[in-house]
């Protein structure tokens, strides 16, 4: 895979991750194109942040907002109810019962008309992946690309998953371990997917994922939208995606698409507060999620993932 792209998405305060995740890509692949979309800053004016020499910039924080429609669906009430959900991230507790408070009894006040618009902004991040999935596939040209969320980090090559030549490769859960409940919707996973050099293929495959996400209102709707898309054309067909981590064609309206998945716990591997220490040996992906704001975490887990590359041998 020496011609494979590696693609970053972020708003100015992830860039720390992807700067850092950049360097350690390097200890693996040396000679890798590194495309970043820059999706600016917290209020989507452009970040005018810089990267390592070599790295491709794309500014995209005027294409940001294009998502913003998706939100549409979810009415008054489901948009409070986002801003709930926001709210539960909150860290100090004073200020997350004050949210709610508002949210609850004033939910057109001031304070709490400033939490939705804070929590549509985020949701809206989450959307759009997809979106920028999507100008990304049509972009690059006939050129695979393996895309990883800021905060998931690469400590093996990932050539294996090409084999077979894959348009697409996602994670996913094991089987027994899928959820298909309404608002529990988890099957696979998209901190991290890879796409191969078929543009039509790939396009047609992001494409459907876009009109399925613009329709779904679940929570988890990113992932809720990508696995029923999926599970929705493979159930009963001997091509089952999601029976077993396999590559299959799948058919997207006459047009076949080769999708491997591959182990969720292997590649898209949480590493973060909950971590008890276990065993990391066949790990590919250690994605730090949500520590990225807390130093004293970031610094402890992102030990570990550097602590893993040099015990694997990875050139420092």
């Amino acid at each position: 895979m020496d011609n494979l792209l590696f693609v970053y998405f972020g708003t100015r305060d992830y860039h720390f991750l992807i700067r850092k995740n950049i360097e350690l890509l390097q200890r693996l692949y040396p000679n890798a194109d590194v495309l970043v979309y820059d999706w600016g800053d917290e209020n989507g004016r452009p970040s005018n942040s810089t990267f390592q020499s070599g790295v491709e910039v794309v500014s995209w924080s005027d294409r940001v907002s294009d998502t913003m429609e998706l939100l549409d669906p979810l009415g008054v009430d489901g948009l409070n109810e986002l801003a709930r959900a926001f709210n539960s991230r909150e860290r100090s507790s004073v200020k997350r019962r004050f949210n709610k408070f508002f949210l609850k009894k004033f939910p057109g006040s001031g304070p709490a008309r400033a939490l939705i618009d804070r929590a549509m902004r985020y949701e809206n991040l989450l959307l759009h992946k997809c979106y920028a999935l999507g100008d990304c596939a049509r972009r690059v040209g006939e050129r695979p690309f393996f895309f990883l969320d800021a905060d998931a980090y690469l400590v093996e090559d990932l050539d294996v998953v090409y084999e077979g030549l894959p348009d697409v490769i996602m994670p996913s859960l094991e089987p027994e371990k899928q959820l298909w409940e309404p608002n529990r919707c988890h099957a696979l996973s998209d901190g991290i997917m890879g796409f191969g050099a078929n543009v039509i293929a790939r396009t047609v495959f992001l494409d459907e994922w876009y009109k399925s996400l613009a329709t779904n209102t679940e929570k988890l709707r990113v992932i809720a939208s990508l696995s029923r898309m999926v599970e929705e054309r493979v159930r009963g067909t001997k091509d089952n995606v999601l029976d077993s981590w396999r590559i299959g064609t799948v058919d997207f309206n006459g047009t076949p698409v080769k999708i491997r998945t591959i182990p969720n716990q292997i590649y898209n591997s949480v590493l973060n507060y909950e971590y008890d220490g276990g065993d990391l040996e066949s790990v590919k992906v250690l994605h730090l999620s949500g520590v990225a704001q807390n130093q004293e975490l970031f610094e402890r887990f992102i030990a570990i993932v550097e602590d893993t590359l040099e015990q694997r041998g990875a050139k420092p």
